[in-house]
């Protein structure tokens, strides 16, 4: 994800010691309410800023200031996503290309490490060679299947057995993905990946204006890995109208999904998802970001986190929120206690 280079220095402007003051204008000091955990258990969520993996432990009940229980070297530039396992405890770490518009061939390995929480200012286990990566990547854990973005076209890259990828993995199949967007003239490349197990479903934004739904795609992968073939498959469904779709996070059990916009800034919570097609109304919306990136669901507790550095907005019951986010009940902001956090990949495990 190319566009996210940039963000470390457009959002610099404060110094970490001013946490709530300084160029970001939402996080002016206001009273914060107590959290209300909905759920018991672990939590963990991981955020990629300023060339590290930053993990924050018990995310559920945190409020205001936080520490990082452990802090990964990635020795990056770039802002991708962090995708994780919570099945086997592996962290992917795709490195995305670094200028907006393809050029020369550029080196972005995936990293990954096989046990994150225990290797604190560890470098990665394991570095996948990979060139021109878009810095978009989705897990599919039920097929053990690792999806990679490129940054120079439609096609994405699949890994077998990604639990157990090491230095000389090489993809096993690619997939051609088909996107019909009125902004974005051509067969646009995927901005950001979103693999939803419970229905084999992959959504896809294009940093235009749709939504791309690719039903059955992890059994089609795991076909294609199987017989050696790279299908084109065409969008099952497309949700359009959308201004600058960019992080993506779903809700299973209420068919909800949440799609950061960049312009406006603002996430729209769009109900009936799986069966919507065609252009959105944006009827709700949770707005005041300074600049809304990565977005992750906790589904064991019904909270969204919206990575809006230098920020982590924390909201409660997110498939009826609606307005600006500070006005939202039982809202929460994280904000670490040493650095910026200036990235955009976020990611949630609720097993450990």
């Amino acid at each position: 994800m190319n566009p996210r280079l940039g963000i470390c220095l457009l959002l610099a402007c404060a110094g970490a010691s001013l946490l709530f003051a300084g160029c970001h204008s939402t996080v002016t000091p206001t009273s914060s309410p107590i959290p209300v955990p909905s759920a018991s258990g672990p939590d963990t969520l991981y955020v990629q800023s300023n060339g590290q993996v930053r993990i924050y432990q018990h995310a559920a009940n945190l409020n205001g200031v936080i520490a990082p229980a452990a802090v990964l070297p990635a020795s990056d530039a770039s802002n991708p996503d962090v995708v994780y396992s919570p099945q086997y405890n592996v962290l992917w770490y795709p490195s995305a290309y670094p200028a907006q518009v393809p050029g020369r061939t550029y080196n972005t390995p995936i990293k990954i490490w096989t046990n994150p929480i225990g290797q604190n200012n560890m470098n990665p286990t394991y570095s996948v060679p990979y060139t021109n990566g878009q810095g978009t990547a989705t897990y599919d854990p039920n097929h053990d299947l690792l999806y990679v973005a490129n940054v120079n076209g439609p096609t994405i890259q699949v890994y077998a057995n990604a639990h157990a990828m090491n230095s000389t993995s090489t993809p096993a199949a690619n997939i051609t993905l088909v996107i019909n967007d009125p902004l974005n003239p051509g067969t646009p490349r995927p901005a950001e990946m979103l693999y939803d197990p419970v229905n084999d479903r992959l959504f896809v934004t294009d940093q235009g204006s749709v939504c791309a739904e690719f039903d059955n795609f992890g059994s089609t992968a795991a076909g294609a890995v199987s017989s050696g073939s790279n299908p084109t498959l065409t969008a099952s469904r497309e949700i359009g109208g959308l201004y600058q779709p960019w992080g993506i996070a779903y809700s299973a059990a209420n068919d909800v999904l949440f799609l950061g916009e960049r312009s406006p800034t603002e996430v729209a919570v769009i109900h009936n998802a799986s069966t919507l097609s065609g252009i959105v109304a944006h009827t709700q919306t949770i707005t005041g970001f300074s600049s809304v990136q990565g977005l992750t669901y906790d589904g064991v507790r019904d909270l969204l986190f919206i990575y809006d550095p230098i920020v982590i907005w924390v909201v409660p019951a997110p498939e009826v929120a609606k307005g600006p986010v500070n006005n939202i009940l039982n809202r929460r902001q994280l904000v670490d206690a040493t650095v910026e956090l200036t990235g955009f990949g976020i990611t949630v495990d609720t097993t450990h």
